[in-house]
């Protein structure tokens, strides 16, 4: 009688269809995670084209003012949520993220900021305490209301160029700070940087703010391979203009190109030693995440 053998894998077999299923993996999950990254990168571009389009909405009915970045009716609103902020003004062109003005309540937050919240955040909801440059400590998390996320901020330096002071201002205690005027005085609205990514707590952010070290939570601190403006990976980071456009663009060209709108102004401001622009970006040039 004739014998019946069934065939099986051997050893070497078997370990040769692992080294293959690791190769692959190996070759893959870097392309998955690349994949997974650009589709961050398209939503975060959509949010900050949205949130472009909010505030130049506002300006058409308010006569081209911009949005005041903060607002702090009395000295103890400070770091709470009775704060108000460019996103509360916008909200209701936006309708998306982030929690109603209220009584003060103080907000722990993870999740819930919409397009306010960038996908692309190392730490959009970060603690407010301890905060940072001398500010008292505070609890609660995200921007400096505790209501909304920290990834965007507007650009309170635009305006130097053209008129001495910022076209975005605010309003603390009843008192106008830092500038305010009208989207038309802009020379160069199209290059103008409007909306900024950013690690920090602050509703606004400035010229110099991309050579700033911050940890991934939003902390300036020195020796960091992370600035305060939020990178793209790529050298990057995704602005919107005053024109309505949004785009990714090299995180140091917006200050050697005066995106920024700030830095003609402040070179004059030393005609002996015109080179602060050039310092800073010469500083921006340093930090890890520019530069690889």
């Amino acid at each position: 009688m004739k014998a019946i053998y069934s065939r099986a894998f051997t050893l070497i077999e078997l370990l040769v269809v692992i080294a293959i299923i690791a190769i692959l993996a190996a070759i893959l999950f870097p392309v998955f995670a690349q994949a997974k990254f650009a589709a961050k990168r398209t939503s975060d571009l959509s949010n900050v084209k949205n949130l472009t389009l909010g505030v130049i909405i506002y300006e058409g009915d308010v006569d081209d003012m911009l949005p005041l970045s903060r607002l702090v009716d009395n000295g103890s609103d400070w770091w709470t949520s009775r704060m108000r902020s460019w996103k509360d003004l916008t909200l209701p062109y936006i309708k998306n993220g982030g929690q109603q003005y209220g009584t003060g309540q103080t907000f722990n937050q993870t999740s819930g900021g919409g397009i306010f919240q960038s996908p692309i955040a190392d730490a959009p909801w970060s603690n407010l305490s301890p905060l940072y440059w001398g500010y008292p400590p505070m609890t609660g998390t995200g921007d400096e209301t505790t209501r909304f996320p920290r990834s965007y901020a507007l650009n309170s330096s635009a305006g130097f160029n053209e008129q001495g002071k910022a076209i975005i201002g605010q309003m603390q205690t009843g008192t106008l700070q830092g500038g305010g005027g009208s989207a038309t005085t802009l020379e160069k609205p199209a290059s103008t940087i409007l909306l900024a990514p950013t690690r920090t707590f602050f509703t606004d952010a400035w010229a110099d703010t991309v050579a700033y070290e911050c940890t991934p939570g939003g902390i300036p601190a020195g020796g960091q391979d992370t600035s305060c403006i939020q990178g793209m990976k790529n050298r990057g980071a995704t602005f919107g203009f005053f024109d309505g456009h949004s785009k990714n663009m090299n995180a140091v060209s917006t200050i050697t190109n005066d995106n920024w709108d700030y830095y003609v102004w402040q070179n004059a401001q030393s005609p002996s030693s015109p080179t602060y622009q050039q310092n800073i970006a010469n500083s921006a040039s340093q930090i890890k995440e520019w530069r690889q």
